[in-house]
């Protein structure tokens, strides 16, 4: 009992991994770290931390590389005024395992509490916050809920893609919600079972951090990226517990390559966003 309550708990923890080095941003990432650079004026970052204030969040754990600590330790000192109602505190992510890997590195603030995660490459605008929408799913089903985004099927075979049980109303919750049977990476465009992807927000159940220091721990020579989310999320599946995803209501722009860098840039800035 004493547990369950412990996952009752309303979500005040945000993750956010930050450790990669951006190189698919170069020369863009020469002298910022990825998730600082600016799109319409703004570090990508900050599109989250906005989001997170709009989500009750109160703790923010940045995971990053230790070679660009030195960025973020001044960046927070104007995050801490900009945004006095968030907690900053960081995390080093030694080796690039997986953004799974990357959780596990706040483990002993995470604790045995669920937690939200949102990676700041992912800027969605949006009339509903996506991380309150996954916060109230959480709140009404007591299960981890994720970020999913509907696109065209010929572009599903690069990423993880979800296989449905089926749809649901959860009250107080606007749009599409459906309870997820499992999750498929990288499928073929014939084999998808559906063109509903994974994108870049989650609330996440303790036992999904459980599930990944076990992964981790079975893994002590992990290659770069064996350690995802994913995989974690597969676990719960296979034993039992539930998983819902909602269906972003907006935009979402990926800002993983300077090519989408720069189209994010163009269309942001003429819509003011």
């Amino acid at each position: 009992m004493s547990e369950n309550k412990k996952q009752m708990k309303k979500i005040t923890k945000l993750v956010l991994p930050l450790a990669g080095l951006g190189k698919r941003l170069m020369p863009l990432t020469r002298k910022t770290p990825k998730n600082l650079l600016r799109v319409n004026g703004k570090p990508l970052i900050e599109y989250v931390l906005e989001e997170a204030i709009e989500s009750g969040i109160k703790e923010v754990i940045l995971i990053i590389n230790p070679k660009i600590e030195h960025y973020f330790e001044k960046y927070m000192k104007e995050a801490r005024k900009k945004f006095p109602s968030l907690r900053f505190r960081i995390r080093f992510q030694e080796i690039p395992a997986g953004n799974g890997h990357a959780l596990i590195s706040a483990s002993d603030i995470l604790k045995n509490e669920p937690f939200a995660v949102r990676f700041c490459d992912d800027v969605i605008v949006s009339e509903t916050s996506p991380l309150s929408s996954l916060m109230k799913i959480f709140e009404k089903r007591n299960s981890s809920a994720i970020l999913l985004e509907r696109i065209p099927r010929n572009q599903v075979s690069r990423f993880g893609v979800v296989k449905l049980r089926g749809s649901l109303k959860i009250k107080g919750v606007e749009g599409k919600v459906y309870e997820v049977a499992g999750v498929v990476e990288k499928p073929s465009v014939k084999s998808a079972p559906s063109n509903l992807i994974i994108v870049g927000g989650y609330v996440l159940m303790p036992t999904v951090l459980r599930n990944l220091i076990k992964v981790a721990e079975s893994l002590p020579n992990a290659a770069p990226d064996s350690i995802p989310i994913n995989v974690a999320l597969q676990i719960e599946l296979i034993t039992g517990k539930k998983i819902y995803g909602w269906e972003l209501k907006g935009k979402r722009f990926d800002c993983g390559t300077l090519e989408k860098f720069r189209n994010a840039e163009k269309i942001l800035k003429k819509f003011g966003h």
